[in-house]
């Protein structure tokens, strides 16, 4: 820290500057995948009691209803100021609601990094200039640094730095980039997939390659992903921007490598892959988290099905939900996490049969422990997937949704989730229809645990939700004569 502030104190009286204007407020969906990934991991470290758990969810589920008023901009200054009041444990500064304010980016411009800035929003009034540190980190773990100063200009705002900086960075890796301030506070840039080689170049050599390959379910695999191999990535394109381009060119590479060899690279394949699943009708896309032990394993996985809210997407829950929790909780079961388009199952069951049939050749799935977990939207789907037909799983979790749930005994059991306090499902509703279910001899369990909102309560009950999914074996095996 010591060192850091050093660092900083003396960018103001060294830069020989090149002055980089700041564009205006301009927010964009990516800009709030950012805000929200930063808010999340702020969440899943803080240790709060059940008032101020109360609090947050009572906040969270206002910048919600935000959200569906198309309020982006203000739904992400409220969670980035809500991300550095726990960062600080105390309320930021002037400085600190800037500096979340600005977006950086980098780019090549004839082989040499260029820099450039925006407001996302309208920034505070700033009465001094504030010295930053961009600071760009590989995937190994290297940090380059870039100091940098943000002062006013005139009508507008400029960022001065050392184009010097720049030559410490690599010129071939992904890098990941935040906003250092003096009293160390960091600040969530994105990332910069640095390439000298476009990436549309790999992609139709990638293509041409393919043409000699028969076709196959391994193929089409191959041709989704490689498809993501873009120079630009459009602003609603959240899965480009998930995607890092570098890590996928490296993967496909093995992938085309196998495929050419008459191998299928995806079965039994561990980690986190996406792709599009194409079947008929169905074009799908889907994010599966396989631990690495549970495929080295001879006994058939457990799979859970995770489904999104409205508003979300396939990475809602490997990407956030307590940073990604639900990464280690697949550790810890050896199960199969799959997270597909929500919209697409919520149209009819054909989508859910052919993740299903997917999933199932490429796996060895305990057709016993097929379960499905969803949120808002996400609970609904999962109940008119089994109220229609039961068998398609063996354990239900729907975390705020879900109502009304079914008052017979052809489905499978329920865990229902109502929270706390929740201004956009009705948590009163929620509970008063599972227990109207669970009275009539349905296999319905009600809960409704303290301090909940709409969204805090997906991180809340994630753990508790796998466990009791999990016993679901148990109880089946013990019943069992």
């Amino acid at each position: 820290m010591q060192l850091m502030l050093l660092i900083l104190s003396g960018i103001v009286s060294s830069l020989s500057p090149v002055q980089v204007p700041i564009g205006p407020p301009r927010i964009a969906m990516p800009d709030l995948v950012r805000s929200w990934s930063w808010l999340d991991r702020s969440l899943a470290d803080e240790d709060m009691d059940l008032d101020e758990r109360r609090q947050m969810s009572r906040r969270l589920d206002d910048m919600t209803v935000l959200f569906f008023r198309n309020d982006i901009g203000g739904v992400a200054r409220t969670m980035d100021a809500m991300a550095l009041k726990m960062e600080l444990a105390a309320e930021p500064a002037d400085q600190h609601r800037a500096a979340a304010a600005l977006l950086i980016s980098l780019r090549d411009v004839d082989g040499q990094p260029q820099l450039q800035a925006r407001w996302r929003y309208r920034p505070p009034v700033l009465k001094t200039a504030v010295p930053l540190i961009l600071e760009a980190t590989t995937r190994n773990g290297v940090a380059a640094r870039i100091n940098m100063i943000l002062k006013s200009e005139g009508d507008g705002w400029v960022l001065d730095l050392d184009e010097s900086d720049f030559s410490s960075m690599p010129s071939e890796d992904t890098m990941t980039l935040n906003l250092v301030l003096v009293d160390g506070v960091r600040i969530p840039q994105g990332r910069w997939e640095r390439t000298s080689v476009p990436f549309s170049e790999s992609r139709s050599a990638n293509f041409r390659a393919l043409e000699s390959i028969d076709s196959s379910a391994a193929r089409e695999t191959f041709r989704s992903r490689n498809a993501r191999l873009r120079d630009r990535i459009g602003e609603l394109d959240i899965t480009g921007h998930v995607l890092d381009r570098n890590q996928l060119r490296d993967e496909l590479a093995m992938e085309l490598a196998a495929l050419q060899r008459g191998q299928d690279p995806y079965v039994n394949r561990p980690g986190d892959t996406w792709y599009m699943i194409k079947e008929g009708s169905v074009e799908m896309p889907v994010r599966i988290y396989v631990p690495e032990e549970a495929v080295q394993s001879d006994r058939p996985l457990p799979l859970l099905i995770a489904l999104h809210g409205a508003g979300g997407n396939e990475h809602f829950f490997l990407n956030g939900c307590g940073d990604g929790m639900i990464r280690s909780l697949a550790d810890q079961h050896g199960m199969i996490v799959a997270c597909p388009s929500t919209y697409m199952l919520a149209s009819s069951h054909e989508p859910l049969h052919v993740l299903l049939d997917t999933i199932g050749s490429r796996y060895s799935i305990d057709q016993d422990r097929v379960f499905l977990l969803g949120h808002s939207l996400g609970g609904m789907t999962a109940m008119a997937l089994v109220a229609g037909q039961g068998d398609v799983a063996d354990g239900v979790v729907a975390i705020a949704g879900g109502a009304p749930f079914p008052t017979h005994d052809r489905i499978p059991p329920v865990l229902a989730y109502a929270a706390e306090r929740d201004f956009i499902v009705s948590g009163d509703m929620i509970e008063s229809s599972a227990q109207a279910a669970r009275d009539a001899g349905a296999p319905v369990t009600p809960r409704r645990p303290d301090g909940t909102g709409h969204l805090t309560i997906v991180m809340d009950v994630l753990p508790e939700s796998i466990d009791w999914l999990m016993s679901l074996e148990a109880d089946s095996a013990a019943s069992t004569p």
